[in-house]
């Protein structure tokens, strides 16, 4: 019975070890390096226009939101390139179809 309960709580506690959380494209849910390169200009009718450039891993990608968790102030006078640590993922509704765009939930300065 001792041998029975010890196998069952030692599989409770890998099944809850194991994170699923799918922050990035490659399930990992760690602060990413990152580096954010400037302003998107650009300017159009549809709100898929301006935000952010970021690199993340050697990918050039775009945020539009400055994230609720940052110390970064981006609206201010900002010195690009700027090392920083992401926690991000990819749109889960309309805007998922939009190559390189991307929901920034965390950035820190490195």
């Amino acid at each position: 019975m001792r041998t029975l309960f010890f196998v069952f709580t030692l599989a409770i506690a890998a099944l809850t070890a194991c994170n699923h959380d799918s922050n990035t494209l490659d399930g990992n849910s760690t602060l990413d390096d990152a580096t954010i390169l400037g302003i998107d200009y650009r300017r159009c009718a549809s709100p898929y226009c301006g935000g952010w450039f970021i690199e993340i891993g050697g990918d050039t990608l775009r945020f539009l939101e400055v994230p609720a968790q940052t110390d970064i102030d981006l609206y201010g006078n900002a010195i690009f390139p700027i090392s920083v640590k992401v926690r991000w993922h990819q749109y889960e509704n309309e805007w998922s179809d939009i190559e390189g765009l991307i929901y920034l939930e965390e950035a820190w300065m490195q």
